[in-house]
């Protein structure tokens, strides 16, 4: 005979250790595997586009370095007629003449400059004139300087804020202004080798961008942010993340007297197609598991479960009959004991069956007994809500009307809101005590014929929070939030708290609405009362003192919807 014990062990063991081996082993490999792979594979893939764009690098380099002493001649031909036009003329005329000359001869600079600008520049980089693009620009991304040999100074940069190349070279003019000619090589000596090497594709590689600073990119027109950029790169920099790599290297594109413009290349590889070779691999391990589980669990429970079947039988038995049959023999030992417990606690209650039915009689009397004075009780709190309401609103028969009326339907809305049925039945008991806390008022003002001053509607406001001297105890919650709330609005502008939205019990705003609109249909001996149309439209759309926005648009879906029924329903009371 087994023990249950021992044979939930054998079980649990066997599924954990094969689940622990094949997880350990499926892990420690695939780690292994990818961490290796990925550092190799991106490694070698960088190599290869960090030479490519070394390469175009070069390339760019030697055919704007190859045009050097065409530019020097070509900016020395007419620089003393240039700097005494600025002298004598000065401003932007100035350097529009000066553009209009060396743009006649552009063509002696070399074959690849496309245009050329002018500008007067002080010590800082601050742009004092400028003719062309940097008429728009305030500052170079350089201070010029004068150069330490007699060479002509000529820095190769990009344009602020852009990624178009440019090549800057000055000349002193004053103590604090430099005369600046900027060159344009044509962008097609570098936009589409750069653009060639962003569609290159080798391997995993996902994006190959190429950055002029942290938001200037080359390969593409707009510009795109890199937080590891703009926080410095001075060498490579390798970013890991659980499905990519991506990698930043700074290049020097040209240095002149302590000035550098650097590209930053950075390169994502994504390996997410690994993901989803671990999850087939999960996949499989989770069938293997299953396997083992089903096989082990098969011959380890079949004893358990042949013992069950016996005692589905014999409590079938008792189900029939009342009697369990002879204990048979069972594999476990447990099971025995289980099966000799339950016939001697079966034969107990046989014993005690019948004391239980003699009782029973008893019982249901008592039930009966409590029920008729629950509702006896229901009935007579019922009444008593009723009378404190007409004592509160001030004793006339309209008032007495009013009350039952804002009842009936304050509770057909909560059905129609398909609130529970508790919630509906204080709505039925508690709705016509909403202004309960009148009864605290002075009689001169409660019942004044004309309009309220100011203070004295001050003190009228007061009925709702008053109401909290007679409600404010056990079993009356519902009824002491209909009474302080029913004054406030949706949108915030009611009183006394200026609640909003779902702050205000639903309860509360049933009433109100229903409040409202007897109010309008009811006749006083100030006014008369409105016919359901105009209320309904008065309700829905508003008049200057009632508003839409003061109720619940869930709750005015229903009113619009169940109107006629509410009609019908306020003509028959």
């Amino acid at each position: 005979m087994y023990d249950s014990k021992k044979l939930k062990k054998v079980v649990m063991y066997r599924n954990l250790t094969v689940a622990l081996i094949t997880t350990i082993v499926i892990g420690v490999i695939f780690l292994m595997w990818l961490n290796v792979f990925i550092t190799k594979d991106s490694e070698k893939n960088f190599e290869i586009i960090d030479s490519a764009f070394q390469n175009i690098l070069s390339a760019l380099k030697e055919s704007l370095t190859l045009q050097t002493s065409n530019v020097d001649k070509f900016l020395l031909n007419n620089l003393q007629l240039a700097k005494s036009l600025v002298l004598n003329l000065g401003g932007y005329d100035a350097l529009k003449s000066i553009e209009k000359i060396y743009e006649s001869s552009l063509e002696d600079a070399g074959e690849v400059f496309v245009d050329i600008d002018v500008a007067l520049v002080d010590l800082n980089g601050k742009v004092l004139s400028s003719t062309g693009y940097h008429s728009n620009v305030s500052e170079l991304r350089f201070k010029p300087s004068e150069p330490s040999d007699q060479q002509t100074p000529k820095f190769l940069t990009f344009l602020p804020n852009e990624n178009r190349l440019v090549i800057y070279s000055w000349f002193r003019i004053s103590n604090n202004e430099f005369l600046t000619f900027i060159l344009y090589p044509d962008p097609r000596l570098y936009v589409n080798l750069i653009k060639g090497l962003a569609t290159l594709k080798i391997g995993n590689t996902k994006e190959i961008a190429i950055y002029v600073d942290s938001e200037n990119r080359l390969d593409i027109s707009g510009k795109v942010l890199d937080s590891v950029i703009d926080a410095g790169i001075k060498d490579k920099i390798i970013v890991r993340r659980i499905t990519s790599t991506t990698l930043y290297k700074p290049y020097t594109l040209s240095t002149y007297e302590g000035l550098t413009t650097n590209l930053y290349l950075k390169v994502t590889f994504d390996y997410m197609n690994y993901v989803y070779i671990i999850a087939l691999i999960i996949v499989l391990f989770i069938l293997i598991v299953l396997i083992f589980t089903y096989l082990s669990t098969r011959s380890a429970i079949t004893p358990f479960a042949s013992d069950m079947t016996k005692l589905g039988i014999a409590v079938r038995e008792v189900g029939n009959s009342g009697i369990l049959p002879p204990a048979g023999t069972f594999n476990l030992r447990d099971t025995q004991e289980f099966y000799e417990t339950l016939s001697a606690i079966m034969q107990e209650l046989s014993a005690t069956l019948e004391e239980l039915e003699a009782t029973n009689e008893e019982l249901e009397k008592a039930y009966n007994e409590v029920s008729a004075k629950s509702e006896e009780f229901r009935r007579l709190l019922l009444n008593m809500s009723e009378r404190l309401a007409m004592i509160a609103e001030g004793y006339d028969e309209e008032t007495g009307h009013h009350i039952y009326r804002v009842k009936i339907l304050s509770r057909f809305l909560g059905e129609k809101l398909q609130l529970d049925d508790e919630r509906i039945e204080e709505l039925g008991m508690f709705a016509s005590l909403h202004d309960i806390g009148k009864i605290f008022i002075p009689h001169e003002i409660l019942k004044k014929p004309s309009r309220l001053t100011p203070d004295e509607w001050e003190i009228m406001k007061q009925h709702t929070t008053l109401a909290k001297r007679i409600l404010d105890v056990p079993g009356f919650e519902t009824a002491l939030n209909i009474a302080l709330y029913h004054h406030e609005n949706y949108d915030g502008t009611g009183y006394p708290f200026g609640l909003k939205g779902e702050e205000i019990p639903i309860v509360a705003h049933i009433v109100k609405l229903v409040d409202v609109y007897d109010a309008l249909r009811s006749e006083r001996p100030y006014k008369k009362g409105l016919s359901h149309e105009e209320t309904l439209r008065i309700i829905l759309e508003g008049d200057g003192r009632t508003s839409p926005n003061h109720f619940s648009p869930k709750l005015l879906e229903v009113f619009e919807k169940h109107n006629e029924e509410i009609d019908e329903l306020w003509r028959s009371i």
